[in-house]
């Protein structure tokens, strides 16, 4: 606000210049300094051209995916979409390791393993989501079990 009023200031001053001054090549001066003052008041200032701010309202804050799996664990705790999603994620990994992503997909969705059947049992989602990842550890650790059969 204080550039604006000395942009204010500074072309007024040069306006009564322009007019008041008896020279004729002091006129015309000051004519050019306030077309000058004026372009970079019109295309430094009032369009940002000329210096852009970064400021932190400007800025967009990102989520890390850490973020983004707190976030999530948090709304799964009393929503039925974030479970969802929460299983959703499981289910992938089986999917993932299996010979057939879309069969093994599939067929957990209808016919859960012990881990998604673990997840989706009644109590403290935390409780059953810690069971269940360590259920999926051991899976990994094995090598892979068939994950269809529970």
């Amino acid at each position: 606000m204080r550039f604006h009023r000395a942009l204010l200031i500074v072309g007024s001053v040069l306006v009564l210049v322009a007019t008041l001054a008896g020279s004729y090549l002091v006129r015309w001066l000051a004519v050019l300094f306030l077309g000058a003052v004026m372009a970079f008041f019109l295309f430094g200032v009032e369009m940002n051209v000329a210096r852009r701010r970064r400021d932190r309202e400007q800025r967009v804050e990102r989520k890390t995916d850490v973020d983004r799996t707190v976030s999530l664990l948090r709304k799964a705790r009393t929503g039925r979409v974030a479970r969802s999603l929460v299983e959703e994620k499981i289910v992938e990994i089986y999917a993932t390791l299996s010979d057939d992503y879309n069969s093994t997909y599939h067929s957990l969705i209808t016919n859960p393993n012990e881990a998604i059947r673990a997840l989706r049992a009644e109590g403290d989602f935390l409780d059953n989501l810690e069971k269940a990842l360590d259920i999926v550890e051991a899976d990994l650790n094995e090598g892979g079990r068939d994950t269809r059969e529970g």
